[in-house]
């Protein structure tokens, strides 16, 4: 019997190629989907053995929500996440923890259908091969240093970001300090260390920052 897997992407086009494809390699997909609610309604009709989520869907509930809700009514269910954002909380730092056993991947991991069908199956043999986040370097940085980030990519000065925080500007040089080397970013050779980190954040995101340093 065919391994019967929903996806959860708000992108058309992608939701459609990832269902040709697994469908191609003897999946099922019973439930595919753009937005949370028409996953959930879907899948309450169909029981799936494993769910294919992006992580953000815009506003509303996230995948991560999502998954949550799936775990809730099928414990064993396959979790896999599908995203752009190389550490969850890019997209918000409150975000709940992602569900045990779930596999999370970026999109520019994934090369060729083969790849997603391992991370597939891996999710269904249960929650000892967690894999949370992406193999970037930002699952390297504390959830204050990932804050501290987003706010130094939105252009915010020390004393700003100070204030925003309630700690002192001497402890925010600390973190991007701290963060800068966590990183693997410097500055020097005329490179500007905020616009780096600034890109940093935005890779992170699934993004690209041109221009000059």
């Amino acid at each position: 019997m065919a391994i019967k897997v929903g996806v959860l992407e708000d992108d058309n086009l992608t939701r459609l190629t990832l269902s040709a494809a697994l469908e191609a390699q003897g999946f099922e997909v019973p439930v595919s989907a753009s937005r949370a609610q028409d996953f959930l309604r879907g899948n309450s009709e169909r029981w799936l053995d494993a769910a294919l989520l992006d992580v953000h869907l815009g506003s509303g509930p996230t995948g991560i929500d999502v998954a949550i809700a799936l775990r809730e009514k099928h414990a064993d269910i396959g979790i896999v996440f599908l995203t752009s954002f190389e550490d969850p909380r890019l997209l918000n730092p409150n975000l709940p923890e992602l569900p045990a056993g779930s596999r999370y991947l970026t999109k520019l991991e994934i090369t060729n259908i083969a790849m997603l069908q391992t991370e597939i199956e891996l999710a269904l043999a249960g929650a000892q091969l967690d894999r949370q986040v992406a193999d970037g370097k930002l699952k390297n940085l504390t959830d204050a240093q990932i804050e501290t980030l987003r706010l130094v990519a939105l252009g915010l000065s020390n004393s700003e970001i100070a204030k925003r925080r309630f700690v002192t500007e001497k402890s925010i040089e600390t973190t991007i300090s701290r963060m800068a080397k966590a990183l693997g970013v410097a500055p020097g050779d005329g490179k500007n260390l905020r616009v780096q980190l600034a890109r940093a954040y935005f890779k992170g995101r699934g993004l690209s920052l041109e221009g000059g340093d």
